[in-house]
């Protein structure tokens, strides 16, 4: 069997939860002796260590990520058209990562989905067209989490029976707690990825947060997404006491978000729709307790290894987080069910779903 992985999103992120999945079920798929792997990593930016020895072909250059325009992108499009071409026939299974598919496919189409937030908050059409075309081509679709299917298969709507669930795993690195290098001085709440889309809903957190005077006692951690606060949420600190001292904001590499999981008093999700959630696993894996929104895929992500909030409810917010807070017994027990859940989410069982799934088009 013979599958040609497409990477395009390898050139659009350095590191974040897409390009890990390819990289991490990638890695998987080395288990299986009679998958022969092609990969086209194309002009690409990110930082995982792909071994090139995993793959028959390998098509990949490094580039600095200030290359990134029009022609850029348009060059990636026809060398992925080559190099499919190159190696393309009728039991080649070519493996959409982020929803590009060849011009003529010859072959079984699999693509992988990962939310549908471009159609429930964006209304990005231009988006929605390029999504649907790879849909309409797929023999199979790949999703992330059983909310994820199902708001497909409403949305668009594609056949249930063409869809099936392979859930992201976590890294065993995230299971070995470790203290931080560099200390972040008082306890922390922590929050991890984009602050100013709508859908993240990170503005219940920080109206919270002041609201209800937490500065006093803890600092607000936040860790990626944009490089500052927008002016709104400046504004929104700016007479609290220290003038937003509290709030601290990383940009961090594994080793230290393992560090600043492993020692939060707890790990804030706010949003009000994920595909998934993967720092909720990550945060659970380090012995992180979890405060989290009852939308999406949350419940079906954390099950109850996590305290679920109503997302549009600081009150709701307050009254979790201060739970945790102040019943250590409680925070102790979710911990523990935390390490649990996240042993049901490995890469190798989402890799082996993904080897059933191919079978199936041959």
């Amino acid at each position: 069997m013979k599958v040609f992985f497409d990477g395009k999103i390898l050139s659009l992120q350095s590191r974040g939860g897409i390009s890990r999945l390819v990289f991490e079920l990638i890695k998987s798929f080395n288990r299986f002796n009679d998958l022969e792997k092609v990969l086209y990593r194309g002009l690409y930016i990110d930082q995982y260590p792909f071994d090139k020895e995993w793959f028959a072909k390998y098509y990949g250059l490094k580039r600095p990520s200030f290359l990134n325009n029009h022609l850029i992108n348009l060059l990636d499009n026809m060398s992925m058209e080559a190099a499919y071409g190159f190696n393309a026939s009728s039991d080649l299974i070519f493996h959409s990562f982020y929803y590009r598919i060849p011009k003529k496919p010859r072959g079984p189409v699999v693509v992988h989905i990962y939310d549908m937030i471009q159609e429930l908050f964006n209304s990005n059409q231009k988006t929605i067209n390029f999504k649907k075309k790879s849909f309409d081509a797929a023999n199979l679709i790949i999703s992330i989490s059983e909310s994820a299917k199902k708001d497909l298969c409403e949305i668009y709507p594609i056949n249930p029976e063409k869809v099936i669930v392979a859930h992201s795993g976590v890294n065993e690195t995230f299971f070995k707690e470790r203290p931080l290098s560099e200390r972040v001085g008082r306890p922390y709440m922590l929050y991890v990825g984009s602050r100013n889309y709508s859908y993240k809903n990170f503005d219940i957190l920080l109206d919270t947060f002041i609201n209800k005077k937490y500065f006093f006692d803890f600092n607000l951690v936040l860790v990626g997404g944009e490089k500052s606060l927008n002016s709104q949420q400046k504004e929104k600190i700016k007479n609290t006491a220290g003038q937003g001292a509290w709030l601290l904001q990383e940009f961090c590499d594994d080793e230290r978000l393992i560090g600043l999981y492993s020692n939060a008093s707890v790990f804030i999700c706010p949003s009000l729709y994920e595909g998934f959630g993967l720092p909720l696993l990550e945060a659970m894996a380090c012995g992180c307790p979890v405060v989290a929104s009852n939308a999406s895929s949350i419940p079906e992500v954390v099950g109850d290894a996590a305290l679920l909030f109503y997302p549009k409810n600081s009150d709701d917010l307050s009254a979790k987080i201060e739970t945790i807070i102040n019943n250590k017994a409680l925070a102790s027990d979710l911990i523990k069910r935390g390490k649990i859940r996240t042993k049901q989410f490995t890469w190798d069982a989402a890799a082996d779903i993904i080897y059933q799934g191919y079978l199936k088009l041959l």
